[in-house]
């Protein structure tokens, strides 16, 4: 595990005036849509190589930050398989693959879909939406590090009715893995939209904190970077942007709500990205662009990932422009 850097923050949000534009949206050759928002590079030593924006400025990394979860609930003594494993940091779309395996995870523990703690929700994937009648928790997109959390609080005794408490056993044991891969303090704890809690980064703490987990300099991590290569399809599904960006590109790729985008690739290198406006439709293509033009991909896997996920802008159905890459990031 990284040794940590202990920085103190002067704490503050990413702002218009600390952003680049991003992305933007052309409807038939008219610029309709810009996104702003700041990003980094870090090299595998947390060097920084790249930025645009203010990466000084404190984020909330939503499910960017599941892979110290995930790494938190494995140190814990919370065994999976490799698949159940990468179903712990993902952001999943709910299909039922994805549902079968969460609640494998829960049997494999003597643990029931009820115990989740997180909130009953649909599924991102629609056709999986359009076979169920009302929200559950196993479709929630969290739902496999919830099955993790519960599996470590099982495994060591610890309260199972807590275990989202910012003050219990397993969250203190986060907090110390983001803090030690981040090399900042945690000094604000938030709630997640899943009910975990979340801890504010600035951008170059998160991109570190993802070079040292892609970096794979102990068990924990290389075996949580290679099941999430191997089975790219549990972090998020077939045919989405993160998934794809793995099968292709051989990067740990992992999007957060409001906007937020981490990649890593194996070695250490890493992006983090924020969208100042939250949405998501920047992420991938500035992430893949800011890795692209420091040599850390190619250009032709770049245009081959965003021909597979990018956003289509149609008018009657029919394709009448395009999202492209916004001036800071020329």
């Amino acid at each position: 595990m990284p040794v940590s850097h202990d920085v103190r923050t002067d704490r503050h949000p990413l702002t218009a005036e600390g952003s680049v534009e991003l992305a933007v949206l052309d409807r038939n050759g008219f610029d309709e849509s810009r996104h702003l928002g700041a990003g980094v590079v870090v090299a595998a030593d947390g060097t920084v190589l790249d930025r645009v924006g203010d990466p000084s400025a404190s984020i909330w990394p939503r499910s960017t930050m599941k892979p110290f979860q995930a790494l938190a609930i494995r140190a814990a003594g919370a065994d999976f398989s490799d698949e159940e494993l990468v179903l712990t940091t993902a952001s999943h779309a709910g299909t039922a693959a994805h549902q079968a395996l969460a609640l494998h995870m829960l049997e494999s523990f003597d643990h029931v879909e009820a115990d989740l703690g997180c909130p009953p929700d649909m599924p991102f994937d629609r056709a999986t939406g359009r076979t169920m009648t009302e929200p559950r928790r196993l479709a929630m997109n969290c739902s496999g590090k919830h099955a993790g959390m519960l599996a470590a609080c099982r495994v060591n005794g610890w309260d199972e009715a807590s275990y989202l408490d910012p003050s219990h056993s397993l969250q203190r044991r986060v907090r110390d893995v983001v803090e030690a891969y981040t090399g900042e303090v945690v000094d604000v704890v938030g709630t997640d939209g899943c009910g975990a809690p979340v801890f504010p980064l600035t951008l170059t703490g998160l991109a570190r904190g993802i070079a040292g987990v892609t970096a794979r300099s102990d068990s924990d991590s290389a075996a949580l970077v290679d099941a999430v290569l191997d089975h790219p399809w549990a972090i998020d599904g077939v045919g989405r942007a993160n998934t794809v960006a793995i099968e292709r590109l051989g990067v740990l790729a992992k999007f957060g709500a409001e906007g937020v985008m981490v990649m890593g690739l194996p070695g250490g290198p890493a992006v983090a990205v924020k969208t100042l406006d939250g949405s998501q439709r920047a992420g991938t293509l500035a992430a893949l662009t800011l890795l692209q033009r420091n040599g850390l991909v190619d250009e032709a896997g770049v245009a081959d990932v965003m021909a597979a996920t990018g956003e289509q802008v149609l008018g009657g159905g029919v394709p009448v422009g395009a999202v492209r890459a916004g001036s800071g990031l020329r």
